[in-house]
């Protein structure tokens, strides 16, 4: 689930200064096309290949009405011609027509020789949409092309739809059926059919009615193929036809003065009484000035009582919205609070000294973690999370393919066995990344360090998971006498041993075929748990073998970057298990010592692949950091000198490292430019957190920024712990806040029953149940390009908005963690 697919824009300079200069003569009525060249009306926003993502619901032509996305991927589509279809459009160039207020997208499918162009423009409350092609579409394409655009489903559950003659509502469900043509393709029935389509004509807020010029109206249900499909509404694009080929009207209906309510962004869990404490206003532009905002004690005899009342400070706008500050650091007695702008409310949240210690990160390490172990049996009291999984991992990838989710596999296999043959040691440890069941090494490598790091700043004996790995048992929420984070980091470092122990460098790592990886709920039904055997006969199978090729592959290739990545958090873990599995500490730093080496005597080797870190100097250094503060060794802090230059010019990726060891580090000239570095870094770090209201590094791409910024935030807290003098504790307490609900958009926890209100339908294993995980954290809050912050709630398909990963986990525990000491040692 992590492609991404580039649109490229070409916006003529001449283009962009008559919108900003001639917005007056642009408008009509109250449409208007803004300095963003996409259609703007008082609830309403047309977007035009602004997104480069259709692959994840964001492309095309789109729609924002009333605060929300409705529609997306407005593009046309081509059905399997001779094994042949177009792909999502890469390539969009966008031009603004003034007169008329026209946008026109130019498309180019190259290898198909079919270039076409979408217009729209505005006409009274209205959207025109027209489609032109370059030339008539050939003979053999007749009935397979059509313009298509997607509604978002759960905003119209429930609600009506009337296509032609033909009436009903939206199911909650895809209800089928599905019925096969007469070649054998699986299709679904569209609901009807017609000249005009009305969705929800019962509710205002949600009502639109699109009619076609030219053509039929089709409606049909995408979830009938895929659970993250979505409504499609389509017309087929007519032989002979060049201009218009498609025209529809698509009318949503608007609210007379209809504004955005304000959004009161706050932690769902709440501050200690030391820390800043703010609540973020978010406006609607149309706002004109600001209401007082109140805070209000929770009494629990006589409800609310108010305890300070101001108006908000202005911040100023900020993508497409207002902000404004309610500051109540002042309040420091503890309690349950709420925060209250206009008629708008926040959920209640705590002031309290302890604010961290229960019920915040604890969720993550003794829920979500467990039930992410691969190769084990999972069960929390009476339930059964999954069975024991994977236990035939896993045979040596095919040789010379690139298979999904960047994983790649070169000519050369660096080990010993043949492709499609069992490889040994591989059916132990690691985590089922994301919503996906792979084991990459670059993702476990840094779930482990977090962990590591976290155990290290926790001084607690925190233990509520029993693991027992001679029976292949995990019990949740049960005791075994030994620390959670100390076991977790063992489950970590037994998938990263795999490599060396079979090939003497590190995997990749290991994923499921194209058919296994799409298979949700129970990892112990996705394969036989038998290891595949060519020499079987049909549906033969021994006690530990079968002629069933289901079992997962192994990417093999051995790259430099990651060595080092996981060389450091082998070290790392060596620390964790001390005095536990002394046998598995002391192979974890050998390992890790002798994987330094090696690299350091060989010329480095790019082989670019899932999770492998892409800049090798920068794992070196970490590595290196990690050994020094390990070992005590001189070697690595005299390499670490010579490294001056590599750190310099990659600061924000190893600043925190060079910190935690600086004092080892005996070399007065490294020590002086060092910090004269480190000056000019965070001076550029305040410029960066003073572009958004939040105060945290906010630069997203496809995905949410939550895991980014907890990782920024996790690297950050050395650097305040060596520097004080330069470096204050706001910037990760702004993190937590962030990850607890203070983020554009909404104000939702991040983190799965963490907090009043919490994503609770998530891109996880059992994301076809729309369930969640308690503990797990989501990227959050996503960019709708150019400027519409979204985190479509209640909805799992969305992965750049609501997947789990475990480096976010992790780093999760970490920060809230650091928080507490921070706040409280």
């Amino acid at each position: 689930m992590r492609y991404i697919i580039h649109v490229f824009y070409c916006c003529a300079f001449l283009s962009v200064f008559m919108i900003s200069s001639c917005g007056q003569q642009m408008s009509k009525g109250k449409w208007k096309i803004n300095d963003h060249e996409y259609l703007e009306y008082p609830g309403l926003s047309v977007l035009a290949f602004h997104d480069y993502y259709p692959g994840g619901k964001q492309g095309g032509i789109e729609i924002i009405h009333h605060g929300e996305r409705i529609a997306t991927n407005g593009f046309i589509r081509m059905e399997n011609v001779d094994g042949r279809r177009f792909p999502y459009p890469e390539r969009a160039e966008r031009e603004i027509e003034p007169e008329g207020q026209v946008i026109r997208t130019r498309v180019s499918h190259e290898d198909f020789d079919f270039k076409y162009s979408i217009r729209i423009w505005p006409e009274n409350e209205s959207i025109r949409l027209s489609v032109d092609l370059e030339k008539p579409i050939p003979a053999e394409w007749e009935d397979k092309l059509s313009f298509q655009m997607e509604f978002y489903p759960p905003l119209y559950f429930g609600k009506t739809f009337h296509l032609g003659e033909v009436f009903g509502i939206v199911p909650l469900q895809a209800n089928g059926p599905l019925v096969a043509d007469q070649v054998g393709k699986i299709e679904t029935p569209p609901f009807g059919q017609g000249k005009e389509l009305t969705l929800a004509g019962e509710d205002p807020r949600r009502k639109v009615n699109i009619e076609s010029l030219r053509g039929e109206l089709i409606l049909v249900d995408e979830r009938n193929f895929s659970g993250r499909g979505w409504l499609v509404v389509k017309t087929t694009v007519p032989a002979g036809a060049t201009g218009n080929a498609v025209e529809w009207i698509i009318r949503p209906n608007v609210i007379p003065g209809w504004k955005r309510k304000p959004v009161i962004a706050i932690s769902q869990v709440g501050y200690h009484p030391e820390q800043i404490k703010q609540a973020i206003i978010e406006l609607d532009p149309q706002e004109s000035g600001f209401q007082k905002a109140g805070l209000y004690r929770v009494d629990p005899s006589d409800g609310s009582t108010m305890v300070l009342s101001r108006s908000p400070e202005k911040w100023g706008k900020f993508l497409r919205y207002d902000y404004a500050i309610f500051d109540f650091t002042e309040i420091n007695e503890p309690g349950m609070y709420i925060v209250k702008y206009g008629d708008q409310s926040s959920n209640p949240f705590s002031i309290n000294r302890n604010v961290y210690k229960k019920d915040v990160w604890q969720p993550t390490l003794d829920s979500y973690f467990p039930v992410q172990m691969c190769h084990v049996k999972v069960r929390d009291r009476a339930a059964i999370w999954h069975g024991a999984c994977h236990l035939d991992d896993a045979l040596q990838a095919p040789l010379a393919i690139e298979h999904v989710d960047g994983y790649q596999q070169y000519e050369n296999s660096e080990t010993s066995y043949a492709p499609l043959t069992p490889v040994p040691f591989l059916n132990q440890g690691g985590w089922h990344d994301a919503g996906d069941d792979d084991l990459a090494a670059g993702s476990q490598a840094a779930t482990t360090h977090y962990l590591v790091f976290a155990n290290e700043i926790f001084n607690t004996f925190y233990d509520q998971t029993a693991i027992d790995y001679d029976n292949l048992s995990v019990l949740m929420h049960r005791s075994d006498g030994i620390p959670d984070f100390v076991q977790q980091v063992k489950h970590g470092v037994l998938n990263l041993l795999s490599g060396y122990r079979a090939a003497g460098h590190s995997f990749a790592g290991i994923i499921a075929t194209r058919e296994g990886r799409n298979i949700t709920g129970d990892w112990a039904s996705q394969t036989d748990q038998l290891f595949y055997d060519s020499k079987l006969g049909a549906k033969e199978k021994t006690v530990s073998r079968s002629s069933v090729p289901d079992d997962r592959w192994a990417f093999t290739n051995r790259d430099t970057g990651l060595e080092y990545k996981v060389a450091a958090a082998l070290s790392a873990a060596s620390r964790t298990l001390q005095d536990y599995d002394d046998d598995l500490a002391r192979e974890c730093l050998e390992t890790a010592v002798k994987a330094w080496s090696y690299e350091q005597d060989h010329e480095a080797v790019r082989m670019p692949n899932a999770y492998v870190p892409g800049n090798e100097k920068v794992e070196e250094i970490l590595a290196a950091v990690e050994l020094l503060y390990t070992t005590g060794d001189r070697q690595y802090a005299t390499h670490l000198v010579g490294l001056l230059p590599d750190i310099r010019e990659n600061m924000k990726r190893t600043a925190w490292g060079i910190a935690r060891v600086s004092d080892q580090i005996e070399d007065e000239n490294f020590q002086v430019e060092f910090y004269n570095v480190l000056q000019s870094y965070k001076e550029e770090l305040d410029s960066m957190l003073s572009a958004n209201p939040f105060g945290v590094p906010w630069e997203p791409r496809i995905w949410g920024v939550g895991w980014n910024i907890q990782q920024f935030a996790l690297e950050h807290y050395f650097l305040v712990r060596k520097y004080p003098d330069l470096f204050d504790r706001e910037l990760i307490l702004r993190v937590v806040n962030y990850v607890l609900g203070c983020h554009p958009g909404s104000s939702t926890s991040l983190v799965s029953g963490v907090g009043a209100h919490s994503v609770t339908s998530a891109f996880g294993v059992y994301r076809d149940w729309w369930n969640y995980i308690p503990g797990g954290m989501v990227s959050g809050t996503a960019l709708i390009r150019p400027d519409f912050p979204e985190l479509k709630e209640g909805y799992p398909y969305l992965w750049q908005q609501s997947e789990y990963v475990m480096p976010g986990a992790g780093s999760y525990i970490f920060c809230v963690l650091a928080a507490d000491d921070l706040l409280n040692n």
